[in-house]
């Protein structure tokens, strides 16, 4: 049927051709699609909130479900706020800024619990209410911003559009980091333009700059700037260093300057080079900056994974702490480690605890955290978890916190030949999880206590920890 209705006034992309249909809006998919139903179809909805009454236009059939997108609202859901940020629906970042936060919340809980029941196959998951978090805006500790070359021939410095790869607007503010770092790319792109520095074209592989990233120590107020180039910089080298100078200039919070070199076409702010004379690419400065987690200190430097919600990171480390519950008698490991800050948080708290983490330098970095802080009783081993699992004995608790991808395969049996009395996964991903709770459950696990943790306020992202005892 046709339908005149409003326009959504959220910078939603729009379709112009009018022929719609009406749909109510009940719920929302993992991934934060609204769903629908048509002809007792499912129809997975974008741009759409649970409560909205939509115009939708639809965009793929499938025999089982259908996908929409909504290009009209016609009632909105009681749940809809106005979103905060300018670039709300033009930015891929935070796409829930026009939902209430506590909905946001019990989405993310029951979220966690459907893929308990549906994937790992427990009846009855004993889901806890989900720890929201202690700021909503401001909270990341880390971002990556990009340049490309706009219209015009004109610099652009900003985050990637929704839905692409390569297509970056121009940045004015974000409402995830701070303040202080809108103010840095502002003015990193400012002095880009007048110093006539160009832009990295992707498509063509052909330009200099390519990303900048701002690392802020939340509790400690240190802030590191990493700029990325292209290899191609013969004649700016000059130029790149009076940035990179000014910017420290007009900022007297950066601890420290790096300029990176990606030689790669791959559009990811990594490097793998380092310019002549510059240890490890450290133009002025520290080659790291300190950050505070409760009573504990932790250096992160350019490639250190640290988490990047800093407030919240405390309360999920916490949450750790409560479901393991560890005696100065338990031998602990802590796999996939990272830089240590889980390993340190159990150490504190009395027990022996081996890490495990396959990257050299989040191992080096786990050391020094773990010498800085007087933590004695811990020990890191550089080694992939499923290898170092294959010659360990026995471990009283065993903590992982794997990437989204879940545990290695191999991993999972290794877990359950160490046969320990508690197991707590922090993840990242609750499909992946529930994947592996299964395994572990058939292997003689019962999963005890479970609750979201949210790392992530206004995206669909949802962090999790989980307690199982052996039977």
């Amino acid at each position: 049927m046709t339908i005149a209705k409003t326009p959504f006034n959220d910078g939603c992309l729009l379709y112009r051709d009018s022929e719609t249909i009406s749909l109510e809006i009940t719920d929302l998919a993992y991934g934060g699609r609204g769903i629908a139903k048509l002809d007792g179809r499912i129809v997975f909805v974008d741009n759409a909130l649970p409560g909205d009454i939509v115009s939708a236009k639809i965009t793929r059939r499938r025999k089982s479900y259908l996908e929409a997108v909504a290009v009209a609202l016609e009632s909105p859901s009681p749940f809809r706020q106005s979103p905060v940020c300018a670039h709300f629906g033009v930015c891929g970042g935070c796409r829930w800024q026009n939902y209430a936060y506590d909905r946001q919340l019990a989405y993310k809980a029951e979220q966690l619990k459907n893929q308990l029941i549906h994937l790992a196959g427990i009846p009855d998951p004993p889901v806890e209410p989900p720890l929201g978090a202690r700021k909503i805006y401001y909270y990341r500790n880390k971002m990556e911003f990009s340049f490309t070359v706009g219209a015009d021939d004109q610099l652009v410095l900003g985050l990637h559009r929704l839905g692409s790869f390569h297509d970056i607007f121009q940045l004015d503010s974000c409402h995830l980091q701070s303040e202080l770092s809108n103010e840095i790319v502002r003015h990193v792109r400012a002095e880009s333009i007048r110093l006539a520095l160009p832009a990295y074209d992707i498509l063509n592989n052909s330009g200099l700059l390519r990303f900048l990233i701002v690392r802020e120590g939340k509790h400690t107020g240190e802030v590191m700037i990493v700029l990325v180039t292209s290899a191609d910089y013969a004649g700016c080298e000059r130029k790149i260093v009076g940035l990179l100078e000014s910017t420290a200039a007009e900022f007297p919070q950066i601890s420290g300057l790096f300029w990176m070199i990606n030689s790669r076409k791959a559009n990811i702010a990594r490097w793998d080079l380092y310019p002549p004379g510059f240890s490890h690419g450290l133009i002025q400065g520290r080659e790291y900056i300190y950050e505070k987690l409760g009573r504990y200190r932790f250096r992160i430097s350019p490639d250190s994974f640290f988490q990047t919600n800093s407030y919240q990171a405390e309360i999920l480390y916490d949450t750790v702490i409560e479901f393991a519950a560890p005696r100065k008698t338990d031998k602990m490991l802590d796999l996939y480690c990272g830089t240590g800050t889980i390993a340190i948080f159990l150490a504190g708290a009395g027990a022996h605890v081996v890490g495990v983490e396959s990257e050299a330098r989040a191992v080096a970095d786990a050391r020094l955290n773990a010498a800085e802080n007087g933590i004695a009783d811990i020990e890191f081993v550089h080694a992939p978890v499923e290898h170092f699992i294959a010659g360990a004995e026995s471990a009283d608790i065993v903590v992982v916190d794997p990437p989204r991808a879940g545990l290695h395969p191999k991993a999972l049996p290794g877990i359950v030949k160490l046969d320990p009395a508690k197991l707590v996964y922090v993840s990242c991903n609750p499909a992946t999880l529930a994947r592996d709770l299964r395994f572990l459950i058939d292997k003689g696990f019962e999963l005890e206590r479970t609750v979201a943790v949210d790392m992530f306020p206004h995206t669909y992202h949802i962090e999790s920890v989980s307690l199982l005892l052996k039977k």
